[in-house]
């Protein structure tokens, strides 16, 4: 239905999907496939379609079965599809392609080139960093000793528990065509038997995609990743769940549970009576856990042996010396790390070697700024507990080397 709307009515249709079909001869005499970077350039589908377009052409959609083209896949394979997608889109927005149909058809198709492109990504982009903005803007709150009763009686909507989500609306087209499809109540029965599992699995899948827009934005390349057809009956350990989603869930679910946690405290200590954020914590607990509740085969036997697995993981001493650095290194690129130590040396590295230096410098300074703003905005009673807190973090460091 959406297709057939972007195709029929709009217009404005871009060459979607993994460009297994194209007219060779229409190819070749429109400059071909190729383009001239392989890191721009990532999404070739989709630069078919800019080609197309800047051409002044269309891309039709036709409705067609190919048999056997479904394959299994894992969550870690889904996961990997959508951060090489919105990888991509970070490409797009910086590519010639573009600037130039940005710039010559017009405000009206610009708005529904937009939505055909690249809106999906930058709104869950959006979605993503006003998470954290919802959480530090009662956190604020908090420190500048206002109330939730103050913030009601000044007739703000940020008084009250939010719980409905604007992106259930998204799961409306698909409603629409499986009413088309199969039926009313054939419909209703699929949507609502897999409204909880499609939740936390694309709760998870928007922070992967976030995450890649992030790194794209941040380091300006668009990285391929290879998806591949794994069979989906291989259990996943926790280690190797980890090592995959260490930067793009986990890390970022610590920080939200600090914040989480620290808002959590602070409205205690004064009584000023908090929000309990369900939606929030329910996006932090996805995170820890979507991989594991996907993850093939959770039987008891298992999950014991991955605890065991992954306290050897942490514990481990490989690459803590100065010649093994090298070693780390490569294996970092191909996410091939022996222990949690690897994982944050390689990951540090990277970071300050393929980074620009002005972003470098940014990030560096906006952390001091807000370190600054934080240590004088505390009170004083949170303060006299920074002397123990740095004394177990040295000893956890000692343990750790």
């Amino acid at each position: 239905v959406t297709q057939r709307m972007l195709t029929q009515v709009l217009q404005c249709r871009m060459h979607y999907g993994h460009p297994d079909f194209v007219d060779g001869f229409w190819a070749r005499n429109r400059g071909g496939m190729s383009k001239c970077s392989p890191v721009v350039n990532l999404s070739e589908d989709l630069f078919a379609g800019y080609n197309a377009r800047m051409r002044g052409e269309d891309c039709g959609h036709i409705d067609f079965l190919e048999f056997e083209k479904g394959r299994e896949a894992t969550i870690t394979a889904a996961s990997n599809f959508f951060a090489k997608i919105a990888a991509g889109n970070i490409a797009i927005l910086r590519s010639r392609d573009n600037h130039l149909l940005a710039e010559r058809i017009g405000v009206l198709r610009s708005m529904s080139f937009y939505f055909a492109s690249v809106a999906f990504y930058i709104s869950t982009l959006i979605v993503d960093y006003s998470i954290y903005l919802y959480v530090v803007l009662f956190l604020s709150f908090t420190l500048a000793s206002k109330r939730l009763s103050m913030l009601s009686s000044l007739g703000s909507a940020l008084s009250a528990e939010w719980l409905i989500s604007m992106g259930l609306l998204s799961m409306f087209p698909q409603y629409f065509e499986l009413i088309l499809e199969y039926g009313l109540f054939r419909a209703t029965k699929d949507i609502l038997s897999g409204l909880i599992g499609g939740t936390i699995f694309f709760i998870f899948q928007n922070k992967a995609i976030a995450s890649s827009m992030q790194d794209g934005i941040v380091s300006g390349v668009a990285k391929y990743l290879n998806t591949g057809r794994p069979m989906a009956n291989q259990h996943q350990t926790w280690r190797d769940l980890y090592v995959a989603y260490e930067r793009s869930h986990y890390s970022p679910a610590f920080t939200l549970m600090l914040l989480y946690l620290s808002y959590v405290v602070l409205v205690a200590d004064t009584g000023g009576g908090s929000l309990p954020m369900f939606l929030v914590v329910a996006s932090m607990v996805t995170w820890f856990v979507a991989p594991m509740i996907f993850s093939p085969f959770p039987r008891w036997d298992l999950m014991r042996q991955d605890v065991v697995d992954f306290q050897g993981f942490i514990s481990g001493k490989a690459g803590t010396t100065a010649r093994e650095v090298p070693d780390v290194i490569t294996r970092g690129e191909r996410n091939q790390p022996r222990n949690l130590y690897e994982i944050g040396l390689a990951q540090e590295i990277e970071q300050w070697t393929e980074r620009p230096v002005f972003v470098l410098v940014g990030a560096t300074l906006s952390r001091l700024l807000v370190t600054a703003v934080v240590v004088m905005a505390l009170p004083g009673g949170v303060l006299d507990f920074a002397t123990p807190f740095f004394l177990s973090l040295g000893l956890q460091w000692l343990m750790v080397l």
